[in-house]
């Protein structure tokens, strides 16, 4: 059933005159329903560019679903864009005096939903880019993704301990410091600018 999915989602539902995916008979095109799409791997990188244009100028989800939208964009390479639908969707909560996240986006919801903190993760997982590879985090990633963002000092707690990082992006230089807990291995990576590689790599001091 989920090869049969796979082969004719795109073929039932990919409108080529909206450039988006649609069921028939609906009105408008719904940034959750891409978002899942992308995020359940039904489209091919070919509809990125497309996707990406949903995505950036459709603003259905809740705060729930936010954090699917968010991630299709993270899934697909498009970190700064990710950033820029965080701020703009969460401005209001986050300048808020009111100091918990809310259900809904005009406060006709409850004031403290945990649902909201969808963008916490999305932090952690990827613009910090800590994921694990292996149960357990015996084996994991750090491969950020920070879009417009220059520095990151976080917390990532596993079950093999506290993951302490701290990453700084200058125009000279990127600096990731971590501790890998005991008994784990990271896999670390470094972002491509402009498809420009890293000229030096420096480690624990060695060039």
């Amino acid at each position: 059933r989920m090869d049969s999915i796979r082969d004719n989602f795109d073929t039932v539902f990919w409108n080529e005159s909206l450039n988006a995916y649609r069921t028939s008979g609906h009105t408008a095109t719904d940034d959750r329903a891409n978002a899942l799409a992308v995020y359940a791997g039904l489209v091919p990188e070919s509809r990125y560019p497309a996707m990406q244009k949903v995505l950036t100028s459709v603003y259905q989800a809740s705060p729930y679903m936010e954090k699917y939208v968010l991630e299709a964009l993270y899934m697909m390479g498009y970190d700064n864009d990710a950033v820029s639908r965080m701020k703009a969707r969460y401005a209001e909560m986050v300048e808020s005096d009111i100091s918990t996240l809310w259900e809904v986006w005009d406060l006709s919801g409850t004031q403290n939903h945990a649902w909201s903190g969808g963008p916490l993760t999305m932090m952690g997982m990827y613009a910090a880019g800590v994921k694990p590879i292996e149960p357990g985090y015996k084996k994991f990633e750090i491969v950020p993704q920070l879009g417009t963002l220059t520095s990151i000092d976080t917390v990532v707690p596993s079950a093999a301990g506290n993951i302490d990082l701290k990453i700084n992006e200058t125009n000279e230089a990127f600096t990731i410091e971590t501790t890998v807990p005991e008994g784990t291995t990271a896999v670390v990576g470094l972002p491509i600018k402009g498809g420009k590689f890293a000229s030096t790599i420096t480690y624990n001091g060695k060039v």
